[in-house]
Formats: structure tokens, sequence, C-alpha cells
């Protein structure tokens, strides 16, 4: 019996040559370094000193530290000749007696030619012709980091509809290089509230009350949008402008809209959590405006609704960093969805979950720090959604109480969004419960990024209450639950003051250890739990290169891959580690269901740019720090109905040594 090795059609095939644009080579340096590493900082900390200087670093902005008072925090980005490179940012921490630590990417040996073909309003009309959009605001000229290399390109966002499209396009020919939506979606539902008592900070104003906040130092305001699609997207979009009348509103101060209330209290708490928790003054520290819209859509209008507004206004909430009142970021809450609409649960507001507010309103945080809004698809997408799990589940612990029950705080975000509960959640103490991943190697690139988030928010879970990895069967000893506040002030450090934009997940596994040491000393308590967390699910300092294979075990499916069944649907991704990669050979090897090998399918550099073209350009060629990945589909032949496969690689690295590496062997599930 000889196996055969099929790629689905729809996805790619093993003859389809791809054209590749051409990109210019190069190399990023991962730098997280501290006074730990006493040889390797001091040259890192003249080099950027340096580069400083010579403007090819530029410092974008400088932060109190909250926390320590005697530190500031640099962010600079780092320029080619005269190009802002897209994520190529540093977070410098400085004491008075000098730096502290260093994280980020330093990007060398970059050969790019930085004047493009395409004038700038060119490239503007290109970025709306790419999403079939209109052009919104101004282009900027970037050098784009792809997996493949490095592109000169035009960034800007264009408008399409309901929501504002991020959207970089080739500088020389106008080719989409890359998009994504400004609007974070999220876990959404609504309807209504708990019943439960609450004081509302309001103004009055012309006889009536608005849902203005008048006591916190940052305005809070809530928006009711009266079920006015049309009007949220004017707004959202700075079509036109909000006035008085979109403020929510009550005449007697008696509020008898639940999800009004829930929406502005929330938001007032959450201020209230930075600054008790953190000394932070509001999402900037500057207390900029919070700037809440509920009400986007009417709850009677859902069996009409597209499922497009659905999706989003509905049975979502979402943030959005440069909408709203002032183009600095709101939050939109969804309406929710009556019981039977989809399926025996009633899908409260979204406003009615104090833990979804503040994972919103963390967005707004992450966007005025660490700005990991970019590219959600990566790493970094990946984080902006645990840290606002994180931070969300967070903000509940300080104001409810520990429970299972409506208004209680748990480690399960969402869980107050329907009734009964158990849908449009995701725990971070067991993230299987909800079919999240708790390792590094259960991830899957190129996905949705809430997916992955759980991979970082079970770590922090471990770091606070400790236990057992069920993936790697590593134990924790965390902090304790009494210790909760050493572990947000840990990770909170981390993500405003020391995470660059392009941060991975072993770069926070640094950043977070670096900010237990800065706040509770090297070798204690704090630094241990942070860093057994991070080894329990699997975050390592990214130097070699890795494969995976998922899901494993993989279920058959009654579908023919190239008219063979059964066969198996699986996600393949390469990651790199420090050194850029050209792929020489790879292949995949079958296994019977003893584990027996059966065959094996040699494949060149040409197959793998090919296949492997889901979320980059497709290249033989990989960037260092990224990955590639493809979506394929696998049948044996010979009568086979079960067994195992197995992907391997080989590659020479920037020095011309041979690596060889291979995923996990999958084993693949006889059809039910």
């Amino acid at each position: 019996m000889h196996p055969r090795r099929l790629v689905s059609a729809a996805l790619v095939c093993l003859g389809c040559l791809i054209p590749l644009r051409a990109a210019a080579q190069g190399h990023p340096n991962v730098l997280a370094v501290s006074r730990d590493a006493a040889g390797e900082f001091r040259a890192w900390d003249a080099q950027i000193d340096q580069m400083v200087r010579s403007r090819d670093l530029r410092v974008r902005e400088v932060q109190r530290d909250s926390l320590l008072p005697d530190r500031r925090h640099e962010r600079l980005d780092q320029y080619h000749r005269g190009v802002r490179i897209v994520g190529g940012d540093i977070a410098r921490q400085i004491a008075g007696d000098g730096t502290v630590s260093m994280f980020g990417s330093i990007h060398s040996g970059i050969d790019l030619d930085v004047t493009p073909r395409l004038s700038a309003d060119r490239g503007r009309d290109a970025i709306a012709q790419a999403v079939s959009g209109e052009p919104f605001g101004d282009v900027e000229l970037v050098v784009l980091p792809l997996s493949d290399g490095y592109h000169l390109a035009y960034a800007g966002q264009a408008t399409t509809g309901l929501e504002i499209v991020n959207v970089y396009v080739d500088a020389n020919t106008g080719t989409l290089l890359r998009q994504y939506s400004d609007f974070l979606n999220e876990i959404g539902k609504g309807k209504g509230t708990y019943g439960d008592d609450k004081k509302v900070s309001v103004k009055a104003m012309a006889g009536t009350f608005i849902a203005d906040d008048g006591l916190r130092p940052a305005a809070i305001t809530t928006y009711d949008m009266k079920g006015n699609l049309l009007r949220t997207l004017d707004i959202l979009n700075r079509v036109t402008s909000v006035t008085t009348a979109d403020i929510a509103s009550d005449t007697d101060n008696d509020w008898t809209d639940p999800t009004a209330v829930d929406a502005h209290v929330y938001a007032g708490w959450y201020y209230d959590y930075l600054f008790k928790r953190f000394g932070r003054r509001g999402l900037d520290d500057q207390n900029l405006r919070m700037a809440v819209f509920a009400h986007p859509v009417r709850l009677a209008d859902i069996g009409t609704a597209s499922s497009s507004v659905i999706g989003m206004f509905y049975v979502n909430a979402f943030s959005c960093s440069t909408c709203g009142p002032n183009g600095r970021g709101a939050i939109v809450l969804g309406e929710g969805a009556p019981r039977g609409f989809l399926g025996p649960f009633e899908v409260k507001s979204f406003a009615a979950a104090l833990d979804v507010v503040a994972h919103e309103l963390t967005h707004s945080v992450t966007a005025n720090t660490a700005r990991l809004n970019g590219f959600p698809t990566s790493e970094a997408g990946a984080l902006n959604e645990g840290f606002s799990d994180m931070f969300g589940i967070a903000t509940a612990f300080y104001f409810e109480a520990a429970g299972d029950a409506p208004l209680k705080a748990s480690y399960v975000i969402g869980r107050d969004l329907a009734v009964p509960s158990g849908v449009l959640t995701r725990s971070i103490a067991n993230p299987a419960q909800t079919a999240d991943p708790d390792h590094y190697t259960r991830r899957i690139i190129g996905g949705d990024p809430h997916y992955n988030s759980t991979i970082a928010s079970h770590a922090y879970y471990l770091a606070i209450e400790g236990g057992t990895n069920r993936t790697s069967g590593q134990s924790v000893q965390g902090v304790g639950a009494a210790n909760r506040e050493q572990i947000e002030k840990v990770f909170f450090r981390a993500l405003t003051s020391l995470m660059p934009s392009n941060a991975t997940f072993a770069l926070t596994r640094a950043a977070t250890i670096q900010a237990a040491r800065d706040l509770y000393g090297a070798g204690g308590a704090v630094e241990r739990a942070v860093t057994q967390a991070w080894d329990a699910v699997g975050v390592q300092a990214r130097v070699a290169p890795t494969a995976a294979m998922l899901p494993n075990p993989a279920a058959a499916t009654s579908a023919t891959c190239g008219g063979v069944a059964p066969s198996w649907q699986l996600f393949l991704t390469v990651s790199v580690g420090d050194s850029n990669l050209r792929i020489t050979q790879w292949q995949f090897e079958d296994f019977d269901s003893a584990g027996r090998s059966v065959g094996v399918q040699a494949l060149s550099p040409t197959n793998f740019a090919a296949f492997f073209n889901q979320c980059g350009p497709g290249s033989s060629t990989i960037q260092a720090q990224s990955d590639v990945c493809s979506a394929i589909c696998t049948a044996f032949t010979g009568g086979l109905t079960s067994g195992g496969i197995q992907a391997s690689f080989t590659a020479l690295d920037d020095a011309g040594r041979t690596v060889t590496f291979s995923t996990p062997r999958v084993t693949l599930l006889a059809p039910r």
C-alpha cells in the first residue's frame, strides 16, 4: 500500500506556480535584554544611542512610570533611510543611573530602495481600490516586514460600509500586501441587565440628565444610538459629529435603561481600577475621553438584519482605536439576541458583563501603549486579546466577589453574556473547556486572534492561582489569589511600559519576567511564578525553527481529497527563530495505525512557496521571527482509513548551515 498526499484544489495545488513579489532581504534582531546580561546589554544600549543620534531610531514618546517613580520609558521607532519600519520599535526602560531594560526588534542589513514609483495620491487610490472602499485620511510611506522580506509600502485606511480597514499596498505596483479591520471584534451579545442597583455619575443639562461622568477626571460619555445603525456608522467613521442629543439621557435621574446604566457604570469602574491599582490616569494616562456606544441597533430588527450586522452589532462588542468623537477611540457594545434566535440562549447586551466592558476598554490602553492592535492574525494580535481578557477579568475581581452566579468574578470571561451561561465565553483557567489552546504547541497561526490569546492569559492565571498545565503536565507555584495584585501589576507594567508593537509570546515572556524583577526583586516568588507559568504553557525564547500540524488527533471527514475519501483537514505552521531560513526540501511521511512508515512524499522549495501562502506572501525564504502557514487536506490510497502523518523540513540558515526540524506526528483517526 502506498499512500498519496493531496492538497485540496480549493486551497492550493502542487503544480501551481505562484508569481512572487520581489522583496528585499534583511534581518530582524529580537532585543530582550536587561542589566543581567552585562556585555550584551552595554553593547545594545550603545548601539541604540548611536542609532538615535543618526536618526535611525526616533523617540516617539516618553512615559512616566506610575509604579516606580524613578523610572521612565522611551518608545523609539526605527527608520530605514528616513522611512519608518512597521513594527520596528524599541521600548527602553531608564532609571536615574541609566538604562534598565530594552525590548523590541532592530532590523539590520535591509537593502531596499525607498523611492516609490507611485505618488502618495496614487497610493491612496490603490488602498481604496484594494478593498473596494473609499479612501480615508492620509497615507504614510513605510517599510513593511513580511515573512518573505521587506516591502516598500503605502499604509492607510479605507472605509467599506460597516468598518474602517487598515491597508498596506506595494508603493511601486499598488498590489495589496496586507489588510486588517480597525474594529477589534469580540465575543458579544446583549439584552438587559441583572436588576442590581447602581449609582450613575451624570451631568444635569437643560432640564434633563446625561450620561457624561462629572466625577472622574476623564470624560466618560455613554452614547445611546437608539438603534440608528447608519448614524452609528457615520459617527464611528467620523463622517459626522456627535451631539448632546446622542448622549444617553434620563428626565428624572431615575434611570430606566439598564443597558445604558451598565455601560456607563462599568466604564467608570474601569477608570477607577486603572487608577487605584496602577496609578494610571485613564486610557492614555492623560485622562483621554472614554466613548462608549450602546444600542447601535434595535433588538426588534434582528430578524431582518444581515449576517454582518448581526455579527458585529448584535452578538459582538468591539473597540476601534481611531473611531469616535475625537478619532482616538471608542467601544461599541452589541445589542444581544432574543432567546431562540441563536438557540436556547438569551444573549444579553454586552454592557451587562463588567469583564467584557473592561476587556474592550483595555484595547484602548493597549492602543495608547504597546500598540499591539496591528496585524490581528500575528502573535501580537493574540496578545492584544489575551491582555484584554486578563484585565477584563482583573477588573471583575477588583469589584465583585468570586463565584459562578451573575455579577460574580470568575476566570471565564463573558460568562454573564448569556442565559443560561456556557456560550460566548473563554476560560483562562481551563482553556480546553471552551475549545481554546492552553499551550504554545496548540496555537494556530493566521486565524482568529481570540483563539491563541488563551496561551498568554492561561499563563497569567497560573502565575496567580498555580496549578498544572493539562498539556505539558508542568506545575506552577502561583502567588495565590490573595496576592493577585502582584501578577496584575507585572503584566500591566509589561504591556504599558516594556512591550513593543511587534511583541511575540517569547518577547512577552521576557518582558513580564523583567517586570517581576523591577517590581518585586530578582529571584523572588513573583518572578518564579511568572517564569514557571510561561514554562508550563510552552513559551520559551524563540531561537530554533519549529513546525506544527493541528488538530492532533485529527478526525476523519467524508469529504474527498483529490477524489479519495475519507480525508483529514489539517493546518500546518512553520515558525522561524533568530535566523532567516531558505527551505531546500520538505516532505510528508505517512504511518499506518500500528505506527509503521508506509510512504514518504518529498517536495521542492517551489512546492513550499505554493503551499505556504495562507498567512504570508508565499516564498521558500522565510524571514527570522516570522510564521508561514498552509491549510491542507490529506487522504490515503490503498485502503488505509486511519494512521498518522508527519511533516519534516530541511533549510539553510544565514550562515549557510543545514537546519532540520519536524512537526510532531499527527494521529489520523478512523471514520466514526
